[in-house]
């Protein structure tokens, strides 16, 4: 029988160990990029893209239509029809859809990198926080410990009759209180343990073990200049790449309607961007149109361009700004945090000897040093993610590497 339970036991443990799954901040960037849902979906996307560039190809080829050919015997003139069939390659406009796609795929290819870009940041900006809320509820026990010593000091002179008995429910009430915000605290690191599993593609059944990282010594720390990030952000955006991509396929289009009067092109374009622009099949007078039309779709892809330039541009101006004035004030929530410590120890002291002190007084001096604690604390992290956001702008540490899951896709080996 006891040899029994002693399996069970020993069963039950392994389970409970095998559903937690312990992760650090270096392994995020990984997760994401090879199970994060909306990177898989996006990599179908640009797969699919990449395809349409051989079915583009293939389609340069002869094939045969059966119709078509079964209307020879009977009208010769319709021999002209079954040119896109005998000899696709001999109308201009299908070599130009293959170029089209050919960049946009490109262009997709950096709207991708982008996305993974993003979703990598967003992950681990999620890990920082839950780190930080993790932190943040240390701090709440160790409030709790405070208040629980106090109140330990308070019952003692209460039964002595030196202190009121509604001082001591005063601090009851408070320690309550605290155990709420502990609890809520609690529920929040659970939500976002969670919605970290999903941005990480682990299953919900597995309970995350966040690794601590090491935070730095702000006043350490020497301050950023934007001129030091502001060319490799702006040269590495694949939002601007993007962009220049499809106004490189717009000459493309321009070439269609040119050769219009040889036919239209038999392939359809690897995305919707340009269906807007009208191009005539034969002989007519809309050439004119679409040339003016394909101007115009060029000076808007100018206009996103710049848009797109100075939005990294304030945003980066932001980040450095944010990080040096963290930087600059470290100093600041040192000595508030020491002096903080310091009033709370007096007035401890001074209950401990009898002294005639105000409740709230006490329950001030906590809250100082419970502020002060999560200031310092989230002054340390907020300079951790606002580093981290731009190492995102300007494609670095995790962002620079080889996003591989993609190219396997492409080579048909996932």
């Amino acid at each position: 029988m006891k040899n029994a339970i002693f399996v069970i036991l020993l069963i039950s443990f392994n389970l409970a160990n095998a559903q937690k799954m312990t992760v650090s901040l270096n392994d995020v960037a990984q997760k994401v990029k090879e199970s994060n849902f909306t990177v898989l979906e996006n990599a179908q996307r640009v797969y699919q893209a990449k395809e349409t560039i051989n079915f583009s190809k293939r389609n340069l080829l002869p094939r045969l239509n059966f119709w078509s050919v079964l209307k020879l015997p009977f009208d010769w003139l319709s021999a002209v029809d079954i040119v896109q069939d005998i000899a696709p390659f001999l109308v201009p406009n299908n070599w130009f859809r293959l170029s089209q796609n050919k960049l946009f795929f490109l262009a997709q290819k950096e709207q991708y990198r982008a996305l993974w870009a993003n979703e990598v940041m967003t992950a681990k900006l999620l890990y920082l926080n839950t780190l930080r809320d993790r932190d943040f509820l240390n701090i709440l026990k160790i409030q709790e410990s405070q208040v629980d010593e106090l109140l330990s000091i308070v019952k003692s002179r209460v039964i002595l009759g030196g202190e009121r008995a509604q001082i001591l429910k005063f601090f009851e009430i408070r320690k309550l209180e605290i155990q709420d915000d502990i609890r809520s605290m609690s529920t929040i690191l659970f939500e976002e343990k969670k919605a970290l599993s999903m941005f990480m593609g682990i299953p919900s059944e597995l309970d995350l073990e966040l690794v601590s990282i090491k935070l730095p010594k702000l006043e350490d720390l020497d301050e950023i200049s934007f001129d030091t990030f502001v060319f490799r952000a702006l040269d590495n955006a694949p939002e601007i790449n993007q962009y220049e991509y499809i106004k490189s396929s717009l000459r493309y289009v321009r070439k269609e309607a040119y050769f219009s009067f040889l036919g239209a092109s038999s392939t359809s374009r690897s995305s919707g961007v340009f269906n807007n622009i009208p191009i005539q099949d034969g002989l007519g007078f809309g050439m004119g149109s679409s040339l003016r039309i394909a101007g115009s779709e060029s000076r808007i892809l100018d206009i996103n361009i710049k848009a797109t330039k100075e939005v990294i541009k304030k945003n980066l101006y932001n980040l450095v700004n944010n990080y040096n004035s963290y930087l600059n004030n470290i100093e600041g929530q040192n000595n508030r945090y020491i002096y903080s410590q310091e009033n709370f120890k007096l007035i401890k002291g001074q209950l401990i000897l009898g002294s005639s002190i105000d409740p709230l007084e006490v329950l001030k001096s906590i809250e100082s040093v419970f502020d002060s604690s999560i200031s310092l604390t989230n002054y340390k992290y907020e300079a951790v993610t606002t580093m981290e956001k731009i190492k995102r702008s300007i494609f670095n540490d995790d962002y620079s590497k080889k996003e591989s899951k993609l190219d396997l896709l492409i080579k048909g080996r996932n």
